[in-house]
């Protein structure tokens, strides 16, 4: 005996429930009511949706490769992080093991094509027995296709991203928005020149974002925490009175001098979030060697020295804020 299981409406086939969808299908390509719904069970499986906004040129995929190689290669002894394969996480998962592969090895993980629909499923696992698992899920978007929502490039946010914000907010879905700004944003035609231009068109980007959620989505901002990120931290000279910090004393002092750099540049980031559940934190992936190749009129990059204390210190930040609860238990006489 065969049953029939297609759901029909009036002689329409609706899309498949998320547990029949088969791993050889992702998330971008499905059609924008079944990405609704695969986003509206986050909050039943108590799951905390990650969704890091950068422009071109800003180093987000760089940060992501950083993060997800520290948590799957597992140098932090405070906690393992276990990847999701299945749908909607199963092409996120690729993306995950190619940008842990690139970086491992040195090469540059390339930018996000436009459409790019990327759902990362990872569970923070504590090795302390009494700390709760925090399952998370990170989003990751092309900065071409959130560029598009800026008022002058005549467009708006696209319908499947649309989608993702329609699921999130069925059950209230709480959600951490990580803005990454350079420290040294790059030249463009159109800065003339200045970086002071380039440091005001960072600015105006995300404050396009932010004002589009909060004029077309503002239910998500009321479960909204907010991560302000400055990337390339490394660019930021070091003064000997910081070099002879220790690791604790170097985290609080960059937290202030984040939050008053985003204040001096981002003036318009920062009197959005200021008053809001927001973390300042800066962000180096470690060290780049630059060669310019005279043949190609390119320049070659490598990453020959790996930084482990800015994503150690984003994933217990994020732990932290996410269960209210600390992974780094040290005792007083350890941290002395």
């Amino acid at each position: 005996m065969e049953f029939n299981l297609d759901v029909t409406d009036g002689g329409k086939q609706l899309p498949a429930p998320e547990n029949q969808l088969k791993n050889t299908e992702f998330l971008a390509d499905m059609d924008t009511h079944t990405i609704a719904r695969a986003f509206s069970t986050f909050a039943a499986e108590k799951r905390t949706l990650v969704i890091p906004i950068g422009f071109p040129q800003a180093g987000k995929s760089l940060l992501l490769s950083s993060l997800m190689h520290y948590a799957i290669k597992g140098k932090d002894s405070l906690f393992r992080a276990p990847l999701e394969d299945k749908f909607p996480f199963n092409n996120g998962r690729k993306t995950a093991d190619n940008m842990k592969r690139y970086f491992e090895t040195g090469k540059i993980y390339a930018t996000n094509k436009t459409g790019t629909l990327d759902l990362i499923g990872i569970r923070i696992e504590p090795a302390a027995n009494k700390l709760p698992f925090l399952n998370l899920a990170f989003l990751d978007l092309a900065g071409e296709d959130i560029q598009k929502m800026k008022t002058s490039a005549g467009t708006i946010f696209t319908d499947k991203i649309e989608a993702v914000f329609n699921g999130l907010k069925v059950d209230d879905t709480p959600i951490v928005f990580a803005l990454i700004t350079p420290f040294l944003p790059s030249l463009r035609d159109e800065d003339g020149g200045s970086i002071d231009e380039a440091h005001q068109r960072e600015d105006t980007l995300h404050y396009d974002f932010l004002n589009y959620i909060y004029q077309n989505q503002p239910h998500l901002m009321a479960n909204a925490k907010f991560f302000v990120i400055v990337s390339q931290w490394d660019k930021k000279p070091e003064t000997e009175k910081y070099k002879k910090m220790d690791i604790d004393a170097r985290r609080a002092y960059d937290e202030k001098e984040v939050e008053a750099f985003i204040e001096a540049k981002r003036p318009s980031i920062y009197n959005y979030v200021k008053n809001t559940n927001v973390v300042w934190g800066p962000y180096s992936i470690g060290k780049i060697l630059e060669s310019p190749d005279k043949t190609s009129n390119v320049i070659i990059q490598e990453i020959v020295r790996i930084n482990y204390d800015f994503p150690a210190r984003f994933w217990n930040k994020l732990y932290s804020i996410c269960t209210n609860k600390s992974m780094d238990r040290k005792h007083w006489w350890e941290k002395l």
